[in-house]
């Protein structure tokens, strides 16, 4: 008997969206032997890579902007490889604006916006602050605060610097949800969207463990990041997806389950953007100038050194990092390393030469941004209300 199609209506609604699943990376990591598994990923993305370069077609902008540096150890970013006596470095997170062609028109993504100030209240320990000597310390850590983790940059001024309106946001989506609060920018019971026509693409494994947690989960994740956003704002993903032709959303499963990666194909050719790693070391350890980590990697043979921030899968991140490396091109300036661009990057931040990565990306620009224009702006905006309009109606009817 021959079985009806699977997941319909979930296909028409990617169609709709101007996103088409892949079926480059199904069945890669089946094998029980992790050499095999590493072999056929390698092999799967080389042939993505063939594809994509045979359709050749580029992003129209994608820019890149610092939001805020924090101090990082230096075990979690490079694990055994290096060993100093200074145990934490600085990383900067950025947010990343990227403006494609899809065949249901142009689409804007924001990766990895980041709500600063909902990271900050989830991180402060109410009951700690009650008691004298605890209370003293966070009162410190507030006024060393824009010292030792300074800002940048938030979202929601960045994006007006680029022209770009709220309303013309269509996707925004994250490695993965850790430390992510999303009901400023998707709107939840309690507040309206920042962002009211964006849809949140994540990896179905992701967005299921975020919903219900482990106990060992509960210190990556808000507990309640999640409350409140209508269903209809999400957009839980299968498989890895295309969108348009020049960019792409690829399971890379490691860190969490869900994990993924963004592929660009770029003027400056193909990048992934990504949380797997910090630093252009951490993908081509052979060459990095970091104390220790050349010697590392030919003494164990590791041609890539995960995060060691605690992987949920330890094999699968080393295997997702290889993935990327194979996916990504050389860098336009020292081919030895690959445009693999950290979402969250190594900074020489008061860092001693030993502890400064051998490349940097920095911030980037590639083309301009198309602004809305009043007319489009109005008519979304219109759109909006419109959608609210009928939610509301909907609700009188029951």
């Amino acid at each position: 008997m021959r079985s009806a199609p699977l997941n319909l209506s979930y296909e028409q609604v990617l169609e709709k969206l101007g996103i088409r699943p892949i079926g480059h990376f199904s069945n890669s990591r089946e094998s029980l032997s992790p050499n095999e598994r590493l072999k056929q990923v390698e092999h799967q993305a080389r042939t993505f890579v063939d594809d994509l370069k045979l359709i050749n077609q580029q992003v129209h902008y994608l820019q890149t902007f610092d939001l805020v540096s924090t101090p990082y150890s230096v075990q979690s970013a490079f694990g055994d490889a290096t060993t100093l006596i200074n145990p934490y470095l600085y990383i900067t997170h950025r947010f990343v604006v990227i403006q494609f062609s899809t065949h249901a028109g142009n689409k804007t993504l924001l990766f990895s916006p980041s709500d600063l100030d909902i990271k900050e209240n989830h991180a402060k320990d109410n009951k700690a602050q009650r008691e004298p000597i605890k209370k003293f310390m966070a009162k410190t850590k507030r006024i060393l605060k824009p010292w030792l983790t300074p800002r940048h940059n938030n979202v929601e001024s960045a994006l007006k610097n680029t022209g770009i309106s709220p309303e013309s946001i269509d996707f925004i989506c994250y490695s993965n949800l850790q430390g992510q609060d999303l009901r400023k920018w998707l709107g939840s019971y309690e507040k309206d969207a920042y962002f009211p026509n964006a849809k949140l693409l994540v990896m179905h494994e992701e967005w299921e463990a975020a919903k219900d947690m482990l106990p060992i989960q509960g210190q990556n994740y808000p507990t309640d990041g999640l409350d409140g956003i209508h269903p209809d704002k999400i957009i839980p993903l299968h498989s890895s997806i295309m969108l348009g032709d020049s960019l792409a959303l690829i399971q890379t499963p490691g860190k969490t389950q869900g994990n993924q990666t963004l592929i660009a194909n770029t003027d400056h050719g193909i990048s992934a953007l990504t949380h797997n790693g910090i630093a252009v070391d951490n993908y081509s350890p052979q060459y990095s100038t970091i104390y220790g980590i050349a010697e590392y990697s030919v003494d164990t043979g590791m041609s890539v050194i995960p995060n060691g921030e605690k992987p949920e899968l330890s094999l699968d991140q080393y295997i997702s990092m290889q993935l990327e490396k194979t996916i990504a091109d050389s860098h336009p300036i020292d081919s030895r390393f690959k445009n693999i661009i950290p979402v969250a990057e190594l900074s020489p931040r008061w860092q001693p030469f030993a502890l400064s990565a051998t490349l940097t990306f920095g911030e980037l620009k590639i083309g301009d941004a198309v602004t809305s224009g009043p007319e489009k702006a109005m008519k979304r905006s219109l759109h909006t209300k419109q959608q609210a309009l009928t939610k509301i109606a909907l609700q009188i009817t029951k």
